[in-house]
């Protein structure tokens, strides 16, 4: 027969065997949840920590450092950078019959501009604070070198300009007519077209009568000229490159 009453003792200490089981997960699972908000928490904290110590703490160290050094020991800046290249505000003459040559141009402001000349140096210019700068060249006869550079206040130096080919001549050109020979004597209409020529300077140029003619290479020149009847007066005047000029005036009689 049945009996319910054992039945239910049965069940009741079964049930209290699974109870503390239970209650044992439940705790479990609620330590669980609570290390892990409190390993989050930490871990932000630790976060914010570091932050605050790259972009706080960090930074004020090194300005103390830097602070404290600075108590003792002065920094100086180091200039190493040349100072610009010269320039000239226009090119100098190729030739010239002066013992001087007036040179202007352009440089670093304050820096020092050094000439050389024939690659010795011939003299040193201080730049104003615009970087215009001004001198008179000492040339020497004959050929001339020159060349330009600039030194900053540090002592740095500039490249050097392109070099410039300058000939100082003081000496008139040479001035040999060929034809016709002063005072001489052309006749008849088929020569009234005469032909002048003669010898000067290398590519001088030449003014017969206001006509302008140019010598060759090799100082040769020659041109044609319609003669008026009767006495012409032939009017030479010859300019080399350095400007210095050789004149002359021959007569030539034409007869038809």
């Amino acid at each position: 027969m049945f009996n319910s009453k054992r039945y239910a003792t049965l069940y009741q200490q079964k049930m209290d065997k699974s109870t503390p089981h239970m209650a044992s997960s439940r705790l479990v699972k609620k330590e669980k949840k609570d290390l892990q908000r409190q390993t989050w928490r930490y871990l932000l904290l630790g976060i914010v920590l570091l932050l605050v110590f790259i972009f706080i703490i960090v930074p004020n160290l090194i300005r103390l450092f830097f602070a404290f050094i600075d108590k003792d020991t002065q920094l100086v800046e180091t200039d190493t950078v040349p100072p610009q290249v010269p320039v000239l505000a226009s090119t100098p003459v190729e030739a010239t019959f002066s013992a001087t040559l007036n040179l202007t141009g352009f440089a670093e402001a304050d820096s020092m501009v050094v000439f050389l000349l024939n690659s010795v140096k011939s003299a040193e210019v201080k730049a104003a604070a615009d970087g215009t700068f001004s001198h008179e060249l000492a040339l020497e006869d004959g050929a001339n070198e020159l060349a330009i550079f600039g030194i900053d206040g540090a002592g740095n130096e500039s490249l050097k300009t392109r070099s410039y080919q300058i000939v100082r001549d003081s000496e008139a050109p040479i001035l040999e007519i060929e034809e016709p020979k002063d005072g001489s004597v052309i006749e008849l209409s088929k020569n009234r077209t005469t032909t002048i020529k003669g010898k000067t300077e290398p590519e001088a140029r030449l003014l017969i009568n206001d006509r302008l003619v140019f010598a060759d290479k090799e100082g040769n020149f020659s041109t044609n000229y319609y003669l008026a009847e009767g006495k012409n007066q032939l009017k030479f005047i010859v300019t080399d490159k350095a400007t210095n000029q050789t004149e002359r005036v021959i007569e030539v009689e034409f007869r038809l």
